[in-house]
């Protein structure tokens, strides 16, 4: 199995279906899976979907929460503002770091501050471990598995071109009775390309002083400092 593969052997032969004992097709349905595991990964934008460890810079604005490159985060193991570790906080009001924990893990991807501020200009240093857990491996606790319809994505989309081996390249076949109909040709499935465009990467702003000004102004007693008595 493929580091970038995003469903099992096991998976797709029953899928298909195709006999867990039969071994004739195994080095090509490998080699498939690898290939759409990375076209799924290169359509979302989203190399880093699956679980890996990272170390990135970035630069304080100022605001008490900076959004990760990748997602969605596990673990934080280390921060430091301007050279100076910030530690984590472990119930979310003591002073430190914390990530909130959403529902949704595509929304995981900000990390906040309590009693400090991402100090404006200053280098912050950020080691963290973000994405999901490659289908076939045991989550440990706090680990994110492949979303579901992420896995069925990718089969469906080895599904399509497994069967389509006949038809590729080919637009049209003509019958023994000599009508000749024409074959539709798609990059992928109708599904799969639903899957796709709920994946995407669609970062979240970063401009948290224009989101905070905003809502400043959205709220009522904002919006009532203006008008006139």
């Amino acid at each position: 199995m493929a580091a970038q593969d995003l469903t099992t052997l096991a998976t797709l032969k029953q899928w298909l279906p195709i006999n867990p004992t039969n071994p004739s097709d195994d080095v090509t349905l490998s080699r498939l899976i690898t290939a759409v595991s990375m076209d799924f990964m290169r359509a979302i934008k989203r190399p880093d979907l699956l679980l890996d460890s990272y170390t990135e810079v970035h630069q304080g604005d100022g605001s008490s929460r900076l959004v990760a490159f990748h997602w969605p985060i596990v673990a934080v193991t280390g921060l430091a503002i301007a050279g100076t570790t910030v530690s984590s906080s472990a119930d979310k009001i003591a002073l430190g770091y914390y990530v909130d924990v959403d529902i949704d893990p595509e929304r995981i991807w900000q990390v906040y501050l309590n009693g400090y501020v991402f100090t404006d200009g200053a280098a912050v240093k950020l080691t963290y471990s973000a994405g999901y857990v490659q289908p076939g491996s045991d989550p440990t606790p706090g680990q994110i598995t492949l979303p579901s319809d992420i896995e069925q994505a990718v089969i469906d989309w080895c599904g399509y071109r497994y069967k389509q081996r006949p038809n590729v390249g080919v637009t049209a076949r003509r019958s023994t009775e000599g009508e000749t109909s024409r074959l539709e040709q798609f990059d992928a499935p109708p599904n799969v390309l639903q899957v796709i465009e709920r994946y995407e990467r669609k970062p979240p702003s970063v401009d948290r002083r224009g989101e905070e000004r905003e809502e400043r102004m959205a709220k009522p007693a904002f919006r009532s400092q203006g008008k006139k008595k």
